[in-house]
C-alpha cells in the first residue's frame, strides 16, 4: 500500500482547494493477489496547501486533478510518493518536444537533474519511482 502526497497551490502560489480523485482504470486483482479492486471513485482535498491520501492500492490507477485526467502507476512503497512525479512519469512527449526529447531505450521511467543537497533531501523523504535516473551536480 502506498501513501501519496503533494504540495498543491494555485499560480499565485495560494493554498488550493482542487478535489483530487483516484480510480482504478478497471476491476483488478490487487497487487498482492488477496483483494479485487474496483473503480470506485475517491476524492481527497488537500488540507492547508498538502494533499495526503491514505494508503492506496499499487497498481495502474487514473487521477483527476480538477477536469484533468492523468492515468498513473502506483508503486507499491513503504514512504510516501509525490503525485506530481507519478503524473509527470504517464505524461508523453508533445509531437512538438519530440526533437528535443531524450528517447527511453527501456527501463527508465523518470530522470532528474538537481543539486546534491535536493537529492539528499528529496530521497530522505520520498521513494523514488522505480526505473529513476538521477543527474546530481
Amino acid at each position: 500500500m502506498t501513501v501519496i502526497t503533494e504540495h498543491i497551490q494555485s499560480i499565485a502560489g495560494i493554498d488550493d482547494n482542487t478535489v483530487i480523485t483516484f480510480r482504478s482504470p478497471t476491476v483488478r486483482d490487487s497487487d498482492d493477489d488477496t483483494a479485487m479492486i474496483t473503480p470506485w471513485m475517491v476524492q481527497f482535498t488537500a488540507d492547508a496547501g498538502v494533499l495526503t491520501t491514505p494508503d492506496l492500492a499499487p497498481g495502474p490507477a487514473i487521477v483527476a486533478v480538477g477536469i484533468a485526467e492523468y492515468t498513473i502507476d502506483i508503486p507499491d512503497s513503504s514512504t510516501p510518493v509525490r503525485l506530481w512525479d507519478l503524473i509527470q512519469e504517464g505524461l508523453p512527449v508533445p509531437p512538438a518536444q519530440m526533437a528535443t526529447a531524450v528517447i527511453n531505450g527501456g527501463g527508465v521511467s523518470v530522470a532528474r537533474a538537481m543539486t546534491a543537497d535536493d537529492y539528499a533531501a528529496y530521497v530522505s523523504t520520498t521513494t523514488p519511482i522505480p526505473g529513476s535516473i538521477f543527474y546530481v551536480y
